[in-house]
């Protein structure tokens, strides 16, 4: 199957400057690069879909460069933001580009990338270089009707020169990779084509040589009709430190029905018949949630690796699954599901309302009293209980409310 029809097959083709996909896509391999945001010492599944497409570029034998925005990050990208972003120092930079670095040889299965940090020219660049070799070639006439910026100013948010210069640097760091490593494709979310465009422009004028420009669509939740983004609260990271890979896993398998098989396509490496008799399952019985399991299993062993979400999966079906726990699934409790430690002898109520599982002493005595709570699937009713040595046997104990409602006590 030719590259063109792969990403139209995934969605993963938005926009491009060509007219054809096929054009950029086909025919002579090219040295594609990808702009990195080094604002976050992690990146974010919202990420993951366009670390996915460059690895189907890699595969069908194309270059691949990852741009980290040493320099840009300094100053920081207008687009998606209400609001001027915090500017970030040369230290914070390094160490959240390698980190992220270590994430994206990971996903890709490989280290065959070329790495480079925009920094090492951008911060060489005069100001007399910059307005006389860069700022010539844009408008202000163009840039203040980009969306990007356009939008702070209809909001009459601040926007600095500084900002507002970002899209010049982007296509900067564009002609820079094109002379030094023959870069002839930049690739990003659909929330850069501005930027991507403006590179692909300046090059044009400035060397007469053509470029191109090919953007994916970005992955938003339905129900908030926000992207997957690290700003946002509840940001799912690659990061096991900030999210681990249990609670990506549940993430995953809450996805809703109407979204599962769009992340099936987006997120995983599965071929698309297998995806198709996934989804013929799902439709068939959509109470066994089967998209959603393979969705959580897949994710998670291309950003974990299979061990890990082998044990993300056993975590969930001990605490959520109506079987008996087994001694894996008790190791894989005490060590990998979210928990908090308690004492022996501690009051299974204040357990309760720690836990989250109510809101005060009252409500925990109705859920008590209408048989609602359970401990290692006893439903208990008695609201002077203390925790015992013996609740812990299994080196972890499991408060539910109900069936979805779950906490993980460790013993102190």
């Amino acid at each position: 199957m030719k590259l063109s029809e792969v990403l139209k097959e995934r969605g993963y083709a938005y926009q491009q400057s060509s007219e054809t996909l096929e054009e950029i896509t086909d025919g002579a391999k090219r040295t594609v690069y990808l702009g990195i945001d080094p604002s976050a010492d992690s990146l974010h599944i919202g990420n993951l879909m366009g670390l996915l497409v460059l690895r189907r570029f890699l595969e069908d034998g194309h270059k691949v460069i990852l741009l980290t925005g040493g320099g840009t990050g300094m100053i920081g990208d207008p687009g998606g933001k209400s609001e001027e972003r915090n500017l970030l120092d040369e230290e914070t930079i390094k160490r959240n580009s390698t980190a992220v670095a270590a994430q994206i040889r990971k996903v890709f299965g490989t280290d065959d990338f070329t790495e480079v940090n925009n920094a090492a020219w951008l911060s060489k660049l005069s100001l007399l270089e910059f307005l006389r070799d860069i700022g010539k070639h844009f408008t202000v006439n163009s840039m203040i009707k980009k969306d990007i910026v356009h939008d702070r100013l209809a909001k009459e948010s601040p926007i600095s020169f500084t900002e507002f210069s970002y899209s010049l640097l982007q296509g900067y760091d564009y002609l820079h990779l094109n002379q030094e490593y023959g870069c002839d494709l930049q690739v990003g979310g659909s929330d850069q084509w501005s930027n991507i465009l403006a590179g692909v422009e300046f090059i044009r004028r400035k060397t007469e040589k053509t470029v191109y420009a090919l953007t994916w669509p970005l992955i938003v939740n339905k129900s908030t009709g926000k992207k997957f983004g690290k700003s946002e609260s509840g940001a799912i990271w690659l990061d096991p430190k900030k999210t681990t890979p249990f609670e990506m896993y549940q993430f995953l398998l809450n996805s809703e029905d109407d979204v599962v098989e769009e992340y099936l396509l987006k997120l995983t490496l599965l071929n698309w018949s297998d995806i198709e008799a996934i989804m013929l399952g799902h439709k068939t019985d959509p109470s066994k949630r089967l998209a959603q399991r393979s969705l959580a299993i897949e994710v998670v062993t291309i950003v974990h690796g299979a061990d890990a979400a082998h044990r993300a999966q056993l975590v969930t079906e001990a605490l959520f699954g109506d079987a008996e726990i087994s001694e894996e699934g008790w190791s894989a409790i005490a060590t990998d599901a979210p928990s908090r430690k308690i004492a022996v002898g501690s009051p299974l109520i204040d357990a309760i309302i720690e836990s989250g599982l109510a809101e005060s002493k009252t409500q925990a005595r109705q859920f008590l009293s209408s048989g609602a709570i359970y401990l290692n699937g006893e439903s208990l009713s008695d609201e002077k209980r203390l925790f015992e040595e013996s609740d812990f046997s299994k080196g972890a104990a499991i408060l539910k409310r109900g069936k979805r409602n779950i906490s993980v006590l460790v013993k102190e």
